[in-house]
């Protein structure tokens, strides 16, 4: 499960080239004889921040670097290319690690997803999200009017529908991302009161605000996602009579700009 875990929870920082950017509790779980009888992994504090905002000599989560170094035809299938082609990524100058190789891990990431038994069906949807977000992330609004916003260009507007496919590509129509839908989510908010809903226009500012609040709550929702299929592979316990923890807590940096 270490794979998975550092290849969506990990990250290069200032000071440590594979920083876990989450709390870690493990448990090991044992029965009233006292016999092992389980093992299971609680997350906290994931910095999603991350997601949406680097900083120099930083980089994001290894996982975005892993995909868009991984072969010619998955890179075909998620319209991905450079990294610096990407704004959640171009915000540091930092693409690559000393002694690391990206398309390595990409496929060593997939192999430990097979042994921890996300299916081949599932990978697939996993990366489908993680190339979503890199083009939620170059979307790009300008101002229309006094207080609204547009698609910046024709580059956000593909960006919008490559993101809207990626997010959720089935063959039921009833369940895949409106392309409107999402484009309205992101340029206009609802404000809920007592006697009706109110859609309130958001300006540029506005509207980058809400498509990373978007990117950062799907990643988070991913990374969820992931922890609970590891702890069914390593067998968790729910009726153990005790256990022993250990905590991993993350260590705090100094930023230029606070998040």
């Amino acid at each position: 499960s270490n794979p998975v875990l550092e290849a969506f929870g990990n990250a290069k920082t200032v000071r440590n080239n594979n920083s876990s950017r989450f709390g870690k509790f493990v448990e090991i779980q044992f029965d009233a004889c006292g016999q092992i009888s389980g093992a299971a992994i609680r997350t906290y504090l994931l910095e999603k921040s991350r997601v949406c905002q680097i900083s120099e000599p930083e980089r994001n989560y290894h996982c975005f670097y892993l995909l868009c170094a991984a072969p010619p035809k998955e890179i075909e299938k998620y319209k991905l290319g450079d990294p610096k082609s990407f704004h959640y990524l171009n915000q540091s100058s930092c693409y690559e690690l000393v002694g690391v190789d990206d398309s390595h891990d990409y496929l060593a990431t997939k192999k430990a997803m097979d042994i921890v038994g996300i299916s081949v069906e599932e990978q697939d949807a996993i990366f489908r999200i993680v190339a979503a977000i890199l083009h939620l992330g170059n979307i790009a609004f300008a101002l229309e009017g006094e207080d609204s916003s547009v698609l910046e260009d024709d580059k956000a507007k593909f960006h919008l529908q490559v993101a809207a496919e990626l997010l959720m590509r089935s063959t039921d129509p009833h369940y895949r991302c409106d392309l409107e839908a999402l484009e309205t989510a992101l340029c206009k908010r609802n404000m809920v009161t007592p006697e009706e809903v109110i859609k309130r226009s958001l300006d540029p500012l506005g509207a980058a605000i809400s498509r990373d609040g978007l990117a950062k709550t799907i990643y988070a929702r991913l990374f969820d996602w992931l922890v609970k299929k590891i702890n069914v592979s390593i067998g968790q316990d729910p009726d153990s009579k005790c256990l022993i923890g250990v905590l991993d807590i993350y260590g705090f940096e100094s930023f230029k700009t606070s998040r």
